[in-house]
């Protein structure tokens, strides 16, 4: 199994709140997939945790969730994982990617 980044949120939270913000990323993802979710506890969004995209996916809805007065919680591998660890985690994939580009653009003026 690989290292995942997931979110969940209480059972009790909006269906239609949760789904408009779930649907602005996994536009496929139906109501009752995510109603079904929501009530079983279960993720509602899973992604590798090696994906830059789906870290990030993960960050956007924690914080749309927030807006909407939803409590969010987040894991890693099955644990419960920070935002700060993920806002953390998203920093350096974009720093490492920053590097990648500067390499080939040097090797490019080459």
């Amino acid at each position: 199994m690989k290292p995942q980044v997931a979110i969940k949120i209480p059972a009790e939270s909006s269906i239609a709140k949760a789904a408009s913000i779930i649907r602005k990323i996994e536009k496929e993802m139906s109501i009752s997939d995510i109603s079904g979710r929501i009530k079983n506890s279960d993720y509602l969004l899973s992604y590798d945790l090696s994906s830059e995209k789906g870290v990030n996916n993960i960050i956007y809805c924690y914080n749309e969730f927030h807006k909407l007065g939803i409590t969010p919680s987040l894991y890693e591998h099955d644990r419960p994982a920070s935002i700060d660890f993920l806002r953390n985690l998203s920093k350096t994939y974009k720093e490492i990617s920053d590097e990648i580009d500067a390499e080939i653009e040097a090797e490019d003026e080459e």
